[in-house]
């Protein structure tokens, strides 16, 4: 597999823009999987909580085994490399917390306009970047911002669809509460050259075990003889084992193959501000599809003004121009 990966990194499409505008696009798609996942377990009578137990357990296993066979242990000081690895578990844990919630929400409310209102906390990540960090603000993305709040009342104040069973608003903005201050924290290490040598293999050990931590904790909270029938009983059935594959799957072929090389792309090319943004539009757009397309949910006009409004937003802060 290494070596597959190194053939590939020395062609010279493996390094253009296009490879990683294409990656980028084909990650954020990826991630409507863990939206679907998480707002169609409950109805199969999945436990949410162990999908993440598990899948974590397994990312954080599969990580172990990748670092040392292909030796990326850090080579900065311990400090660095506990601090570092701390910010990201730290956000691994929150990101946990914030699913289960999602979870919820989307028991009672439009998936499609939930997962929009959550992934639209990219603006907090950017906000944090020009507040503490030197992120040139120009007027082109100042006004993205300004569109991506619009998107957010709109999404809030649109009607609820004929499958809505319930207050679904607080508990989806307190995700994107949540999301503010998880993908700072996430993004926050990229600042500071010293962190930047703690490699991705090891950051993304971190973070699947700041999830497994949190749900260890939240499930042994919760844990009583009802949940204890229901983690038998969802321990033997398929659907757990399908859910978990295909998010593992992709998550670590992806994270390997496409996420860093396309990032590492862009920023060559001097784009590396458009990745998040070309990721979370591509990752709303294809989980709006895949709510009218798989769950059946019909599109409001305030909430196809709304995902407008939001895309655009995304397109300005990509604009590199003043």
């Amino acid at each position: 597999m290494q070596t597959l990966i190194q053939s590939l990194s020395s062609l010279p499409f493996f390094h253009s823009v296009w490879f990683g505008i294409g990656a980028m696009v084909i990650v954020g798609a990826s991630w409507c999987l863990i939206g679907l996942v998480m707002g169609d377990a409950p109805k199969r009578g999945i436990e949410p909580s162990l999908v993440q137990l598990f899948g974590n357990s397994f990312s954080v296993a599969a990580s172990v085994v990748i670092m040392f066979a292909t030796g990326s242990v850090p080579e900065c000081s311990l400090l660095i490399t506990f601090a570092t690895c701390a910010v990201y578990a730290i956000a691994g844990m929150m990101n946990f917390f914030m699913l289960q919630i999602m979870a919820y929400a989307m028991q009672r409310g439009p998936n499609g306009i939930i997962w929009a209102i959550i992934q639209s906390a990219l603006i907090f990540p950017f906000l944090g970047g020009v507040i503490f960090y030197g992120v040139e603000l120009t007027f082109l993305r100042g006004g993205g911002i300004l569109l991506l709040l619009a998107a957010l009342v709109l999404f809030g104040a649109a009607k609820e669809n004929s499958n809505a069973r319930g207050h679904w608003r607080l508990p989806a903005f307190i995700c994107l509460a949540i999301c503010a201050v998880q993908q700072n924290l996430q993004t926050a290490p990229s600042y500071y050259p010293e962190a930047r040598a703690v490699g991705s293999i090891v950051r993304s050990l971190a973070a699947a075990g700041g999830g497994l931590i949190g749900a260890v904790f939240y499930n042994l909270a919760r844990l009583n003889p009802e949940r204890r029938k229901q983690f038998r009983s969802n321990l033997f059935n398929p659907v757990l084992w399908k859910y978990i594959g295909a998010l593992q799957f992709f998550n670590l072929l992806f994270a390997y193959t496409l996420f860093y090389p396309g990032m590492n792309a862009m920023a060559d090319a001097g784009l590396g501000g458009m990745c998040y943004p070309v990721m979370v539009g591509s990752c709303i757009v294809s989980f709006t599809l895949a709510s009218v397309w798989i769950l059946r949910e019909k599109m409001r006009p305030l909430q196809v003004a709304a995902l407008g409004v939001c895309l655009t937003g995304l397109v300005f802060l990509c604009i590199p121009l003043k």
